[in-house]
């Protein structure tokens, strides 16, 4: 039995072993890549530099990195250079390139162009998360209006009709994306309508304060109370954000606890006045509580003895 399993266990590693080498004999290449334009700011139609900087994390060279999947908007004529023809990179270099274009008007009104692509070698990729990128390029200049309305809902995915009631009285704050800036807020009217104006073209976070007896359904979920929007330098002033709420319960203040022992027409009750004599509040009581101990185990040291007594002249 012993040699029919040992004979087993061979033929395993005998099978596996060609397979583990195969795999360890074929790594492939670890790229990272992460992107900064030159500039803060830009003005519509100007030019851009983004700096790439390639790295490959692995043990094992990169044959031909070049970018895939390019993606942008609001810019014109991008010319990606040494990452269209592609390059070697050996095992843990790094690598600066550059690629250019210009901003146009859609940047302009909509306070941002981008530009957003990967980078792949002929000899595969060992970790997908970090070769993509985006660098962002805001364009600023143009400002634009915003409306919404805040309507009653049971869910983040409530929908609004014309006939959907709206919740007044709520107040919508813009902000920057980082939170450093406040641009404007509103409060909604009775069909639960607000309306901003002049706003700067780009990202911004709008959040809501609802009354008393609501609560906002923002975000992926309906668990925020904020939501973020991008506002556009066009000629429509059709309201273009939708946030539900739901009705919620209201919770009563509790009374204070000192105010109510305090009170003159309900004094507390003594402690020992169904009790009998309380026992000072010191260390007394735990010394007292030592001492019970103490005779339960002399107690029931005693009467383990007289049992075994009883048990010996029993016996005897």
């Amino acid at each position: 039995m012993r040699t029919f399993a040992a004979a087993a266990l061979t033929g395993v590693l005998v099978a596996v072993l060609p397979a583990t080498a195969a795999l360890a004999a074929d790594p492939k290449p670890d790229i990272a890549v992460t992107s900064a334009a030159d500039k803060a700011n830009y003005a519509e139609g100007e030019t851009f530099t983004i700096t790439v900087t390639v790295q490959n994390k692995s043990s094992v060279d990169a044959k031909r990195v070049h970018y895939t999947g390019g993606d942008s908007e609001g810019v014109d004529g991008v010319t990606y250079g040494v990452l269209s023809t592609g390059f070697d990179l050996a095992a843990g270099a790094t690598r600066t390139v550059q690629l250019t274009g210009k901003t146009n008007h859609v940047a302009w009104q909509t306070g941002r162009g981008y530009v957003a692509f990967a980078l792949a070698a002929d000899n595969g990729e060992a970790n997908d998360a970090d070769n993509d990128t985006i660098a962002r390029l805001p364009v600023a200049g143009a400002f634009g209006d915003l409306g919404g309305y805040v309507y009653q809902g049971e869910s983040f995915d409530a929908e609004w009709t014309p006939q959907t009631p709206g919740i007044p009285g709520v107040k919508v704050v813009v902000s920057s994306t980082d939170g450093k800036t406040t641009y404007a807020d509103a409060v909604t009217d009775a069909k639960g309508l607000f309306r901003l104006a002049h706003l700067p073209a780009g990202d911004v976070v709008l959040t809501f304060t609802v009354p008393a007896g609501w609560k906002i359904l923002a975000g992926e979920n309906g668990e925020d109370d904020h939501t973020r929007t991008q506002i556009s330098a066009d000629d429509s002033d059709e309201p273009r954000v939708f946030v539900p709420a739901k009705k919620v319960a209201v919770g009563s203040p509790s009374p204070s606890p000192s105010a109510s022992a305090s009170s003159p027409s309900t004094p507390a009750p003594s402690p020992s006045s169904s009790a009998g004599p309380g026992l000072p509040i010191t260390g007394d009581n735990t010394m007292l509580l030592v001492g019970a101990a103490a005779v339960a185990v002399a107690v029931g040291t005693v009467l383990v003895l007289a049992v075994r007594r009883r048990r010996v002249h029993l016996q005897a």
